[in-house]
């Protein structure tokens, strides 16, 4: 279900000073949790190889195999940190970290598009940009999760848009 949306539609919410929005990347919580079970699932590994009878360096070796790639694994898939900044004079920009900042002028925006809940929370936001004369291109993806503030950043996000641009609404997992 899509719906279009004007400026007006959107739900206003307090502004913040700055038009900046920050992802940590993943908590502090999760990189423990994390460690937390890999530190567990060596031990287990370890002690099912002593008990065959394994020398501990055999058994040390693929625990280092494993533990290696588990991590490597974890590099790939966890989300980098990014900042958002929303300018009344650039437009839309997102910098991974130590990345160079995607610029997309306003008048470059070609949609957004909004996924909530049924309930009508925010799920994400996709931010699709013009890629030549008529060429259509997704920038990007923010998640509710990546992001502080989610609702005040749709707000602004809103509010900065030309009125020309279109804002899709989708309710998601019906």
């Amino acid at each position: 279900m899509e719906q279009h949306l004007s400026a007006a539609d959107s739900a206003a919410s307090p502004q913040h000073d700055a038009n900046e929005w920050v992802s940590p990347g993943v908590s502090v919580r999760k990189r423990w949790l994390t460690g937390i079970g890999v530190a567990s699932a060596s031990a287990v590994f370890f002690f099912i190889a002593h008990a065959e009878g394994a020398t501990m360096l055999v058994s040390t070796l693929i625990g280092i195999i494993f533990i290696g790639g588990f991590i490597g694994y974890l590099r790939v898939v966890a989300p980098t940190p990014f900042t958002i900044r929303l300018s009344d004079d650039e437009g839309i920009s997102r910098s991974e970290r130590n990345g160079e900042p995607q610029v997309i002028a306003w008048a470059n925006v070609a949609k957004i598009k909004e996924e909530d809940f049924p309930n009508g929370k925010p799920v994400s936001i996709a931010v699709f940009k013009r890629v030549g004369e008529r060429g259509l291109h997704r920038a990007w993806v923010v998640y509710g999760d990546d992001i502080p503030r989610f609702a005040e950043f749709i707000a602004a996000l809103h509010s900065g848009l030309p009125e020309s641009t279109p804002w899709l609404r989708e309710t998601v997992h019906e």
